[in-house]
């Protein structure tokens, strides 16, 4: 599933993934591939990125997210890699 992560001043992250785990505003959301369209309110918090079986992890300052069958895209204020 192809997801993107995009800040005011740039595209994060855009690349084919496995699976995210999000925080929303009702709790942590994983989004697989073929997930039912979905737009949800993000909080502060991680954003994990499963790419080759390994996550990723980046720290979000809340935002949306639009989920789409094949594609999410998430909009936030500021995305920064942990670790």
């Amino acid at each position: 599933m192809l997801v993107e992560v995009v800040t005011p001043d740039e595209v994060f992250f855009k690349g084919d993934t496995e699976m995210i785990i999000v925080r929303t505003t009702k709790g942590d959301r994983g989004i697989l591939k073929n997930h039912r369209p979905l737009v949800a309110v993000l909080s502060d918090g991680n954003l994990r990125i499963k790419q080759n079986g390994k996550f990723k992890e980046a720290k979000i300052s809340g935002g949306f997210m639009n989920v789409n069958k094949d594609k999410t895209v998430i909009i936030t204020e500021k995305a920064i890699w942990k670790g």
